[in-house]
């Protein structure tokens, strides 16, 4: 369930809650109720909502805490053990108001403090989530990354604290494909487990793929092949000022295709060698 969705239902859930406490409250504070029938058919509409909407909730928070890749932060522990509280006196209201009529003079008090359970725990949860919308905030989380929740600055930042404590950033910002980079990246979580988290990773790969792929070349059809399958990357000279043997050359461009496939095609490896040779006079 997306975080905008669980949002809206948990304003709803609140809502129901409210309309039963406030249904409550009429029905035993008031000296003489109007349609106390009306009321009360009401209360127990909203109240058994108020249960629905709580259940459906709480079943996807366990199964989006078996996803979590981290330790919970206090908000996130603070979220479950409220939920789980909820639970057990939402059950125990049900139970009194059903089986145990003796205990009935409880109810008030027991389904006024449910509420106030509820009512902080959208708070910590859905109000988080709309003040990180008002802020123009990255919203995380902290389980398996939808889509529409990755973030290019957050990526960005990803990249410099965690990379930057193994590598110098000019090293590692060479232009690669996105498999390659998926690839790379792969390999650091697997290293320096557990310093860089699986959804940090997804952010910088979200990053790296918007920022650090090269584009197939474009231009006229009687393009060199540098111009075609080298400047994509690197500035001619980048290229032009080394001096390689054949072998040399070749493994610089298998190294190359390695990288981007894409952009450097294996059918293409031995003309590019041929010409860089030819420039080099050979």
């Amino acid at each position: 369930m997306s975080p905008i969705v669980s949002t809206i239902l948990s304003t709803i859930f609140l809502a129901a809650g409210a309309v039963a406490v406030y249904t409550m409250i009429a029905i035993q504070g008031l000296s003489k109720v109007s349609n106390a029938r009306h009321f009360v058919r009401l209360h127990k509409l909203v109240g058994w909502l108020f249960v629905a909407l709580f259940l459906v909730m709480f079943s996807f928070m366990l199964l989006r805490i078996e996803d979590f890749w981290e330790e919970s932060a206090p908000r996130i522990a603070i979220h479950v053990a409220l939920s789980v509280a909820l639970l057990f006196f939402l059950a125990l209201k049900v139970l009194i108001a059903r089986y145990f009529k003796r205990l009935a003079k409880n109810l008030f008090l027991l389904g006024t403090f449910v509420y106030g359970i509820g009512f902080t725990l959208v708070g910590i949860s859905g109000g988080y989530y709309i003040a990180r919308l008002f802020q123009k905030t990255p919203y995380i989380s902290h389980s398996e990354l939808d889509e529409h929740l990755f973030d290019e600055r957050l990526g960005k930042e990803f990249f410099i604290t965690r990379c930057s404590l193994c590598h110098s950033l000019d090293r590692i910002m060479d232009f690669r494909g996105i498999d390659s980079w998926e690839k790379v990246i792969n390999e650091m979580v697997e290293i320096a487990e557990p310093r860089i988290k699986p959804d940090e990773a997804k952010q910088i790969l979200h990053y790296l793929s918007k920022t650090h792929v090269p584009k197939p070349y474009e231009g006229p059809t009687d393009a060199s092949p540098v111009q075609k399958y080298c400047l994509p990357c690197h500035v001619p000279s980048e290229i032009y000022e080394k001096k390689y043997s054949r072998t040399g050359w070749m493994e610089v461009v298998r190294q190359m295709n390695g990288y981007s496939p894409e952009i450097v095609p294996d059918d293409e490896m031995e003309a590019i060698v041929h010409y860089l040779l030819e420039q080099q006079g050979e």
